[in-house]
């Protein structure tokens, strides 16, 4: 049988032992807390990164539909100014013939 001494050492080893459990089973739980804070933190992160890409894209949409509006206003403005264009010069020739025909029946 194990004497009083025996006895008092193996109840420190087991007290020192369950002490050492439960720091074991403490550390494990705050990692555990540590380890579903840093997902919580990267899920934030990710969504929030998300959301921006989102309103990114949604302005690069804005701003290409601008463009081409922009766009094909200056070549519907370019079509009228030659149409413009055309039009004066028909006009002119028509002036121009008309005079050369005056002209000519005045010189007769």
């Amino acid at each position: 049988m194990a004497s009083g001494a025996d006895q008092g050492e193996i109840y420190a080893l087991q007290t020192e032992n369950r002490h050492l459990k439960e720091m074991v089973e403490a550390m494990r739980e705050e990692l555990e807390k540590m380890r579903i804070g840093e997902q919580e933190r990267l899920q934030q992160a990710l969504a929030a990164a998300g959301d921006e890409i989102g309103h990114l894209k949604g302005m690069i949409v804005a701003l290409r539909e601008a463009l081409e509006r922009r766009q094909i206003a200056h070549e519907e403005k370019c079509q009228a100014i030659e149409q413009a264009a055309r039009d004066e010069a028909k006009q002119l020739q028509e002036m121009i013939r008309a005079l050369r025909e005056k002209l000519a029946g005045s010189a007769q």
